[in-house]
């Protein structure tokens, strides 16, 4: 008797378990994935640019990102010290990757007559230019402020060698949950392309608008 009394207590807490088991897997949030995108280039950006002259070949090699940020999770600001992790709104892709597209393509529409390569580029492959990002700042506080530092140089690969350096700070309200700050994110990384597209077209002269502050020279 107390066999079969131990073995049906057995059953029922398997049972209890299992159900609690259920349960909590019917409770859990389901992970919503986000992707950066490019943006469509406005009358401010475009009015950076002087008429293209075509034929170049752009390579963007490196894009560097703080390795807190290098992650699956979403990174936000919950203070001056402190970020959050979001466990269930993550990136669709790694995020060094990410950038590199968007800004590969926002490139391509922002240059339409040059060629934009992304490394690694077929080998034998001609560049005019190379361009090398390293972002020191990607994130947002929902509800807060956006922002995007970035630290970056085209390198001219034609004769006479020559480099420029550029640094972006770039902000924009959030918005309040993380479709809009991934929104605001992608214009960011919109801004910045076009920056660097003036660069490479014009000789980054700092005349003209701007939607963050840019601080550029030549070396």
């Amino acid at each position: 008797m107390k066999s079969r009394l131990a073995q049906r207590g057995g059953f029922v807490s398997t049972v209890g378990l299992a159900l609690l088991g259920l349960a909590a897997c019917a409770t859990s949030p389901m992970t919503r994935f986000y992707v950066l995108t490019p943006v469509a280039v406005n009358s401010v950006h475009r009015s950076w640019l002087s008429p293209a002259s075509g034929g170049m070949t752009i390579g963007i090699r490196v894009v560097e990102l703080p390795q807190e940020l290098d992650r699956p999770q979403i990174v936000t600001r919950t203070g001056a010290n402190t970020v959050h992790l979001a466990e269930f709104d993550r990136w669709s892709a790694p995020l060094r990757d990410s950038v590199r597209q968007v800004i590969g393509d926002n490139l391509t529409i922002l240059l339409p007559a040059d060629r934009v390569e992304r490394y690694p580029w077929t080998p034998g492959t001609a560049l005019d230019r190379e361009v090398i990002i390293e972002v020191t700042r990607f994130d947002g506080e929902l509800g807060g402020q956006c922002t995007l530092n970035a630290r970056w140089k085209v390198l001219t690969r034609t004769a006479p060698p020559s480099a420029l350096y550029g640094h972006s700070m770039l902000s924009e309200a959030a918005g309040r949950d993380y479709a809009a700050l991934v929104a605001t994110q992608s214009r960011l990384l919109g801004a910045l392309s076009a920056e660097i597209a003036r660069a490479i077209r014009t000789g980054a002269q700092t005349a003209g608008p701007s939607a963050g502050s840019i601080d550029t020279r030549l070396q």
